[in-house]
């Protein structure tokens, strides 16, 4: 789009670090804050090229049916095929599979970043055997779930609330050691409908009733902290953004992934790929 001198969009939906790296490469607009509200963001995920505007996360979802009251408590039992055994499913575009092969492994949260990938790998190659997919796409791990492929995977929350609606309960998933991660708005430069106008849409999605709004068609947890409080008590669990969801949750290190992500796709394309 923006290499042909005449773009046809003027907003992208965008992972941060992406827009970290586009904008460095002078094919984003920065963020004007005069338009778009910074007060109306949770605090640190505003950037310079992107603002958040909600947010989900990777999680664990499992067959309940299959363990029972004995539920996993964290990456370490999602990797512990004897106490929990069967199959599994990870990310094939690498975000959170690191994350959880280093927590597996004993590595603290607060420890997290920067990521020691080689050990990373070791872990993930180890593993190998027991992951019977690499979904790539949303759907793709809902039915690796829900025709029985894999007792456990690793999914997007918003997913994972869907796979246990249309289970009927069957898989769960749980917040603890989830890693959670904004979604966010760019707008590219030279956009058609000028600059200010792509301001003015961003500022306008961070409207609390708007923000409601996606999470009730798409359970994506409010950028707004404002929004929070509009979401009835029920629902709350499958909030990622939930005070007592998030406190469970480690956050993606953004800076990190638009300095390293693209190297350690490559390697970790060539593991899971061998």
């Amino acid at each position: 789009q923006f290499k042909s001198g005449a773009p046809t969009w003027d907003l992208v939906d965008v992972d941060p670090f992406s827009a970290i790296t586009l904008g460095a490469q002078g094919m984003l607009e920065p963020i004007d804050y005069n338009i778009v509200d910074k007060k109306k963001m949770r605090p640190g995920f505003g950037w310079d090229y992107a603002a958040s505007t909600y947010f989900f996360s990777y999680v664990i979802a499992y067959d309940s049916e299959k363990y029972g009251k004995d539920a996993p408590t964290g990456m370490a039992d999602f990797f512990d095929v004897k106490k929990f055994p069967g199959k599994r499913s990870l990310y094939k575009w690498g975000v959170s599979s690191w994350e959880a092969a280093l927590l597996a492994d004993g590595i603290a949260p607060a420890s997290l970043y920067p990521l020691d990938l080689k050990r990373a790998h070791d872990k993930i190659s180890a593993f190998k055997e027991n992951v019977v997919a690499y979904w790539g796409g949303g759907a793709e791990s809902q039915s690796v779930l829900l025709n029985g492929e894999a007792s456990m995977a690793i999914v997007w929350s918003t997913r994972a609330s869907l796979i246990e609606q249309d289970s009927g309960g069957k898989i769960k998933f749980i917040w603890d050691q989830g890693l959670i991660s904004p979604g966010a708005l760019a707008v590219l430069k030279n956009n058609p409908g000028g600059k200010d106008a792509a301001m003015k849409f961003i500022a306008s999605a961070q409207d609390p009733q708007k923000q409601l709004v996606m999470f009730d068609k798409l359970g994506q947890g409010p950028a707004n902290p404002a929004a929070d409080a509009l979401i009835p008590a029920d629902k709350k669990r499958i909030n990622p953004v939930d005070p007592e969801n998030m406190k469970k949750q480690i956050p993606l290190d953004m800076d990190w992934y638009a300095k390293n992500y693209g190297a350690a796709l490559d390697e970790y394309t060539k593991i899971i790929s061998a």
